[in-house]
């Protein structure tokens, strides 16, 4: 149940869609979500804690699990779409076949 809290903070879904489109580092998370720095911080804390984020230099990174959320959230918001948004669709081909890398990885 902590996955849902901590998915259900205000921007935690802006950040993570930011971050798959290849925005990784702080600043520019911060400019693209426009989330005020001191709760993107805590906020990036929380996913890093959660196991949805990895940090290196290079910046944020989606996580196998984060992947994984991402890429069912997208497929849901697809569904319930009336008019299909090709932002989600490149998104879902791009996160589906990180997802298949990983399990053929195991």
């Amino acid at each position: 149940m902590e996955i849902l809290k901590t998915l259900s903070y205000v921007g935690t879904m802006d950040v993570l869609f930011t971050i798959c489109k290849g925005k990784t580092k702080f600043t520019d998370i911060m400019f693209e979500t426009e989330l005020n720095p001191g709760i993107l911080n805590r906020l990036l804390k929380t996913l890093l804690t959660a196991g949805i984020l990895n940090k290196d230099r290079d910046g944020y990174h989606l996580s196998e699990r984060g992947a994984k959320i991402v890429l069912y959230t997208l497929k849901i918001l697809d569904t319930e779409s009336e008019m299909p948004n090709q932002d989600y669709k490149a998104l879902i081909q791009v996160l589906s076949a990180q997802v298949d890398q990983q399990v053929k990885a195991v």
